[in-house]
């Protein structure tokens, strides 16, 4: 049951109609800002119709289906281009240029997946969220626009900086992994008044990882952690805080400093250049938790289902999607492409994960560390089929363990904390 990207699930004429419809929407609706900024008026209601039509077609459009595996790249997550631009100013107006010349992501879905969702917990076409990004020399730069329905409320409630949003909020989260070894991850939390909250992961909470942030440390002690060249910016678009009679729409401009991300990390990630990548998610949070929409859902090899399952965890960033930084054309280094753009590492980098959640379970279960993967397979635990071809090892070292997979030219190395190394293997 893993989530399979856009293309596997509509078929190649069905997605590229889909990206050029959202294009297009783009496009006009900078075409539109122009024009009503010449004349003095705002175009803000126009543009944010125009783009909830674009999203209702395409959210109508976008599934996740169930499928078996027919090759390594069969449960690739989601990806984004993010063009090289930057933004004149940091002000939560997500239709000036250069945003108005690049595409909106995919809607955000449940954080199961379709298979997965209860009946009715993923978003409508009148509760579309959708993202795009830029980036150049110092920053990230995220926009995203949420469409809130009548019936619902657009609720913002903390001021304080780094107070928990999602406890009370309407709530847009960021996840930034740059070097996709699972540990010193980043994350930013903020509501429709701006207030932000910023902490990072050493490692994922089912690890026994804890927070790093101005919430639970002062500067200077070890559990603390916060950016320093950050700039965000909110606005509500349309209707109004706290008035869940009327539908709403808000959104978030961000712009993520590559030092702030690449800090404290465990493993160096890169910087960012045309056609290098990072490993990246975003959620909609709604009504304390019990709406959760991202980009990319949360799909993971589950060994005790004997399937792929879709959790309500954000804290799984082998799960995550990619961003994948091109020239200002969407092109990488060698001019082609960067839409096709596939991470040559996924076949290893996916096998070592879904071994992690195997081994994982086989401790739990029997209270040992399989010695090879011939027990893993004898139990059960493995999906078979997507593991052929790889040169896997378990190495149990007292207490703890690691797993090696090689394959493809790549090799991956994941500890028992899920600390996870790629490199190119000769």
């Amino acid at each position: 049951m893993a989530g399979e990207n856009v293309s596997s699930s509509l078929g190649v004429g069905a997605a590229i109609a889909t990206a050029a419809a959202v294009l297009a929407v783009s496009m006009a609706a900078g075409r539109h800002q122009t024009l009503r900024a010449r004349s003095g008026g705002s175009s803000w209601a126009v543009v944010a119709a125009a783009v909830t039509a674009a999203a209702a077609a395409a959210i109508a459009a976008l599934r996740f289906k169930r499928g078996k595996a027919t090759d390594a790249f069969a449960r690739y997550p989601q990806q984004y281009v993010a063009r090289r631009g930057t933004p004149s100013v940091i002000d939560g107006d997500v239709y000036k240029q250069p945003w108005s010349s690049v595409p909106w992501s995919e809607p955000f879905i449940e954080i199961r997946g379709v298979d997965d969702a209860s009946p009715g917990s993923g978003p409508n076409e009148l509760q579309t969220t959708r993202m795009k990004m830029l980036w150049d020399d110092e920053c990230l730069y995220v926009a995203a626009v949420m469409d809130v329905a009548a019936g619902d409320e657009l609720v913002a409630k903390f001021t304080a900086r780094n107070s928990p949003i999602f406890h009370t909020d309407s709530d847009f989260e960021v996840f930034v992994d740059p070097a996709g070894c699972c540990h010193g991850y980043k994350e930013l939390e903020m509501n429709a008044l701006n207030t932000v909250w910023n902490l990072m992961l050493n490692r994922p909470y089912m690890d026994g990882g804890g927070e790093l942030s101005g919430r639970v440390a002062k500067e200077g002690e070890a559990a603390h952690w916060d950016v320093k060249n950050q700039r965000t910016a909110a606005r509500v678009t349309r209707g109004k805080l706290h008035q869940p009679a009327e539908a709403a729409q808000w959104c978030v401009e961000i712009a993520l400093s590559h030092a702030d991300m690449l800090s404290r990390s465990p493993i160096d990630g890169p910087n960012p250049a045309a056609g290098r990548s990072w490993r990246i998610n975003f959620s909609r949070v709604e009504k304390k938790g019990h709406v959760n929409w991202v980009w990319s859902p949360q799909v993971i090899w589950s060994p005790k289902k004997r399937c792929y399952s879709g959790e309500v965890n954000m804290h799984l960033p082998d799960a995550w999607g990619y961003v994948v930084f091109a020239d200002a054309e969407g092109r990488l280094p060698d001019h082609s492409p960067a839409d096709a753009w596939r991470d040559p590492a996924w076949p290893v980098r996916h096998a070592a994960a879904v071994l992690y959640y195997a081994v994982r379970a086989f401790r739990e279960e029997k209270g040992s560390i399989p010695p090879s993967v011939a027990e893993l397979r004898e139990a059960g635990l493995l999906p078979e089929s997507e593991l052929a071809g790889l040169d896997i090892s378990i190495h149990p070292v007292d207490a703890e363990y690691a797993v090696d997979v090689v394959g493809g030219g790549w090799a991956a190395h994941i500890t028992q904390d899920r600390l996870l190394t790629v490199q190119r293997h000769n």
